[in-house]
């Protein structure tokens, strides 16, 4: 049946005589089309390119299209520097770089950027023979957001002032194209003359933030010197206590009237002031070499011998561990280099060395000779010094950072190993005193290899030592100092272990041996004491021992305190089990954490061992309903 407009059926013609009825027209309103819009905008005589976030080309319209030449399917979905590159034949051309830099800023700030009047050829196609015409152009570039405000697309809006240009140029060499042009110049001269304005307030903006950013400079760069002077003064400041503390320390050591528990005592007060005097000195070279106020005394000395002595240090630690430690260095290798400094250096890496090397593994110490080419003409002689360890080594992405100040790579509070992460710092940068370099490879083998490369011979007019004048050097720190001085004590794992079994019995978690077997030697004999050495063995100890009381560090390796206590508190007979932690943090957020996650007490490091004792004495009185032994 035929259908009127609204698509409804209309009766035959003898339909409606048949019926009788006057027929009456039917007005039914017809909605408008909706609007094609990509016809509109591909048909507006306007030169428009739109742009996608990534500056892919995604719309244009026909009038824009004949101006440059182009072709709609050979340009859509192209990156619009890809589809108009610079003329290759104008290397003063800078159309693209100056476009970029408008189009960013738009992307950055979301308004609108005007570009002055700008020359970007444009490459004619290959059946018009090819190569750039040249070409001017009025941009505008819009930024169009999104329904959440995001940028969505970049219009870019040309007007082709090509003409205008030339007309310019030629001055009044065409009238007629003048008086058709003239309107369309006075709108083209506001035009510029407004974007001039612009240019001239971002040139206004620009050396405001100039300005700005050098006062930042400056005040980094005081912020910097406060920074190191004041890390120079701690460092003396805490000289004179520590010198207080090792010399009436060593003086009494060397008495014979002092029991072996006290001797023991002290011994330990002597190796951890060492290593707090070693961090001293560490910060103390870390702030000269960024003030910039280390220097070198060169000596003339055989470095084969040399580095032979230093690294006889570490022989005795090898011998503990178990360690394949080989020294393999040319004879007669005479050089000129800072005994000290050098010292340090050798120090540093095998102790890095030794800290990341496994039980009975491997390390090689090498030095040997390089001819370089010398920038006078000729060859130089270098020192190679290899530090080759069997250890995990260090991933690529990580090597610099090694050598960053204060940076470890194992930074969190589950890292292996202890320190302030400035030994590879300072032999970097007495390495690159000496002029060389401190890099770091892959051992042969597996592991990480640290390569120091120096010349030989110091710089010209420097004054240099011969053996016989150099005087003694200071004995190098003991190498456990190096690596952390606690790394290579044994810890009791099992203090008390045959004492009556009727005492209750605390798990001692602690990554530090000495710490370990210092708490333990604080609650022994009154309690049966078990010792781990991180979170994993605590948990593993603490489910097959089932101890009255735990007594848990913070940072330890494998599993720190926190993820130490979420797993304990997973088991249920493990719910009522007080738990004691030592953290050398004091910040409220912690706390309140553990605190919910069901820890008992807290004690901050340093802490009294009396303290200790009674803070143990109370939890276990007030959890196990007994008294529990007080001393």
């Amino acid at each position: 049946m035929p259908r009127n407009s609204a698509g409804q059926a209309r009766r035959p013609k003898s339909d409606v005589k048949k019926s009788g009825a006057r027929p009456r027209l039917a007005l039914a309103a017809t909605p408008a089309p909706s609007p094609d819009f990509r016809a509109l905008f591909e048909s507006s005589p306007g030169l428009y390119l739109v742009l996608a976030p990534d500056l892919t080309i995604v719309a244009v319209s026909d009038a824009y299209l004949a101006a440059t030449m182009t072709r709609r399917e050979a340009i859509l979905g192209r990156g619009v520097f890809d589809v108009f590159p610079d003329n290759p034949d104008d290397p003063a051309t800078e159309g693209v770089r100056n476009l970029r830099a408008s189009l960013e800023r738009v992307k950055h700030d979301k308004v609108d950027d005007a570009m002055p009047v700008q020359r970007y050829d444009i490459r004619r196609p290959e059946s018009e023979g090819g190569g750039f015409e040249e070409r001017f152009w009025s941009p505008v570039n819009s930024p169009v957001p999104g329904p959440g405000g995001e940028l969505a697309y970049i219009i870019h809006k040309v007007e082709d002032v090509t003409e205008f240009v030339r007309l310019k140029r030629r001055g009044a060499e065409h009238q007629q194209l003048a008086s058709d042009l003239r309107g369309r110049t006075e709108k083209m001269e506001t035009e510029i003359f407004r974007r001039a304005q612009q240019a001239a307030d971002t040139s206004r903006q620009l050396k405001e933030a100039n300005a700005e950013l050098q006062r930042l400079y400056e005040k980094t760069r005081e912020l910097d010197q406060f920074k190191s002077q004041f890390f120079s003064n701690l460092s003396h400041e805490l000289r004179t206590p520590l010198a207080l503390i090792l010399g009436p320390v060593e003086r009494i050591l060397t008495s014979r009237s002092i029991d072996d528990r006290l001797r023991t005592d002290l011994e330990i007060v002597d190796l951890n002031a060492r290593l707090l005097l070693k961090h001293v000195n560490d910060l103390l070279d870390a702030s000269r070499l960024e003030a910039g106020m280390m220097t070198l005394e060169y000596s003339r000395l055989d470095m084969g011998e040399f580095v032979q002595r230093v690294a006889g240090h570490f022989e005795s630690l090898a011998a503990e561990r178990g360690t394949d430690f080989a020294v393999e260095t040319e004879g007669g290798f005479e050089a000129e280099f800072d005994p000290e400094k050098l010292q340090r250096v050798l120090f540093n890496l095998l102790a890095n060395a030794f800290k990341f090397a496994p039980e009975r593994g491997r390390i090689r110490c090498s030095l040997r000779a390089l001819a370089r080419p010398s920038p006078g003409g000729g060859s130089a002689r270098w020192a190679v010094l290899d530090i080759a360890d069997n250890g995990p080594g260090i991933a690529p992405e990580h090597r610099e950072i090694v050598f960053e100040r204060f940076r470890q790579v194992e930074g969190g509070s589950t890292r292996r190993f202890g320190g302030t992460g400035l030994g590879l710092a300072i032999a970097r940068d007495f390495v690159h005193l000496h002029g060389g370099t401190l890099t770091i490879l892959d051992a042969p083998g597996g592991g990480a290899l640290l390569r120091a490369e120096l010349p030989t011979t110091a710089p010209a007019g420097t004054t240099v030592a011969q053996a016989a004048q150099t005087g003694a050097l200071p004995a190098p720190a003991d190498p456990r100092i190096e690596l952390g001085a606690v790394q290579t004590v044994p810890a009791p794992t099992s203090v008390s272990a045959a004492a009556d079994a009727a005492r209750l019995r605390i798990l001692v978690v602690e990554d530090n041996p000495q710490m370990n077997r210092f708490v333990a030697d604080c609650l022994t004999p009154a309690y049966r004491m078990t010792s781990a050495l991180n979170g994993q063995e605590g948990l593993e100890q603490a489910l097959a021992l089932r101890p009255d009381l735990i007594i848990c560090d913070m940072m330890m390796p494998v599993m720190n305190g926190e993820e130490f206590l979420k797993e304990i508190r997973k088991h249920k007979e493990m719910e009522g089990t007080p738990i004691v932690f030592l953290t050398a943090r004091t910040d409220e957020d912690l706390r309140v954490r553990l605190l919910r996650g069901g820890a008992s007490d807290f004690l901050v490091k340093p802490f009294s061992p009396r303290e200790l004792k009674a803070r143990v004495d109370n939890l276990l009185r007030a959890i196990r309903g007994r008294t529990a032994p007080v001393r």
